[in-house]
């Protein structure tokens, strides 16, 4: 019977480049720290591609029998960076993150949480969970000041405050053209039109749309050129488009990241708090009412490498 050492959570599978690369990341990060491939498997939305992209064995995360096998045979429930524990469209992914936690920790694996950040929590009931499942975890490393709040106030243990794990990825060169094209990044949100009103008036004929979901297509459309919008599905592609900006506005979380691994100057639209924290994080403004010129985001620090101690960890369970 074949045994893991970590078992992945994550909202992998779905297509979207932000959850992707925190999969890259969190595999690359467990390998230098001595976990390889074979030892590492993934709960996934599409089993067969993640194998395929990542060379890690794979479970179907829906399905309960395939997740109970893994869970039996893992030392440990990874979850791998992200913003799981949250309720901003409904309660049932606080509902479902907890659920797995809970069955995770039952069938004997250790529970640890690599670049979390938790919230909005606007139910009581998400909140109630989100602490449940967080004092379920031997460690917790967030990436942001009120994630670490979060978890400080539910009174859990062993909590360290860090950075997003895909800021561990390394470029071939930090170079950007500073004669190049802005680069945007738009995503459905309830301020999408406002956002769009205000940046329209300061764009040029050479802008590129990033699209790192589908969903962002449509969005991006409104401004940009079809024959212009790159879906961006890689590290390697992101590489390609971010070394020929000279700037950057974007709405989603890791297009920032990137813009911040890059060296690209960046404006963040925020939708979402983890927007503004990582925002705050990097030095860089947020357009909100008006239009702020990007600035070059703080180098990546060296916190980033604060799940070290914890991969380690768990390589000896």
């Amino acid at each position: 019977m074949k045994r893991y050492k970590a078992a992945l959570l994550g909202y992998y599978g779905f297509g979207n480049l932000g959850d992707e690369l925190l999969l890259q990341s969190c595999i690359e990060i467990l390998s230098r720290n001595g976990i390889s491939r074979d030892k590492i498997v993934v709960l996934s939305n599409s089993p067969s591609e993640t194998s395929e992209s990542f060379h890690v064995d794979t479970v179907n995360r829906w399905k309960v029998r395939e997740v109970i096998h893994a869970f039996r045979n893992s030392d440990s429930l990874v979850l791998g960076g992200g913003g799981l524990f949250q309720d901003s469209t409904s309660v049932k992914s606080c509902v479902w993150y907890w659920g797995i936690v809970r069955l995770a920790k039952f069938l004997g694996c250790k529970v640890y949480a690599l670049g979390q950040s938790f919230g909005p929590l606007n139910s009581k009931l998400s909140l109630i969970l989100t602490r449940n499942a967080l004092n379920s975890c031997s460690r917790i490393h967030v990436r942001d000041e009120l994630s670490y709040n979060v978890a400080v106030t539910s009174k859990c243990r062993s909590v360290t405050l860090g950075s997003d794990i895909v800021m561990t990825l390394k470029p071939d060169s930090y170079s950007h053209d500073d004669n190049g094209y802005m680069l945007v990044n738009l995503r459905p949100c309830s301020k999408l039109n406002d956002y769009i009103r205000i940046i329209t008036p300061y764009l040029n004929d050479n802008i590129k749309g990033a699209a790192l979901s589908d969903e962002d297509i449509e969005p991006l459309k409104m401004i940009i050129n079809q024959k212009d919008i790159v879906r961006v599905k890689s590290f390697n592609d992101a590489q390609s488009l971010w070394q020929g900006a000279s700037s950057a506005l974007g709405m989603r979380l890791h297009f920032g990241v990137l813009s911040r691994i890059f060296r690209v100057p960046l404006s963040m639209m925020p939708y979402d708090v983890k927007v503004s924290e990582f925002a705050k994080q990097s030095g860089v403004p947020c357009i909100d009412d008006s239009y702020c010129e990007p600035v070059m985001p703080l180098m990546i620090p060296k916190d980033v490498y604060a799940v070290d101690e914890i991969c380690s960890e768990i390589k000896s369970l």
